[in-house]
């Protein structure tokens, strides 16, 4: 099994972060399990706010979002602030909301194995 862990804090690397304090204890018990996980700070990439799945160069988000679609397991870590999961965070909410439009010959949701599919 895969895992995505996508820290949504808003402190740049190399800032200590609670979030990212939170994630390692999250990859530690997936990984006791045999997941292999992954953790990216998205605040450190390139993700314009929009509701497209690539808004063409410099555009990191493609490359999250085959992440995504890739991994069997999905965390979304975020502080709160005032109650509210932070902008880093809705911004990815928002990106993966252009995934649910997209779908496949067979109208099911793309990933990686239909999309490879289709063009074969």
């Amino acid at each position: 099994m895969k895992a995505l862990i996508l820290n949504c804090t808003l402190k740049k690397s190399p800032a200590p972060s609670n979030t990212a304090m939170l994630a390692g204890e999250v990859v530690s018990g997936l990984e006791e399990r045999g997941v292999e996980c992954e953790v990216l700070r998205l605040v450190n990439m390139n993700v314009p706010p929009c509701v497209s799945s690539d808004e063409g160069v410099g555009d990191e988000w493609p490359e999250v979002r085959e992440k995504v679609l890739a991994s069997d397991i999905v965390v979304l870590g975020t502080p709160t602030w005032l109650g509210h999961a932070s902008s880093v965070a809705r911004r990815a909410l928002e990106r993966m909301d252009a995934m649910l439009s997209e779908q496949d010959d067979e109208e099911r949701m793309r990933s990686p194995t239909t999309a490879s599919l289709a063009s074969s």
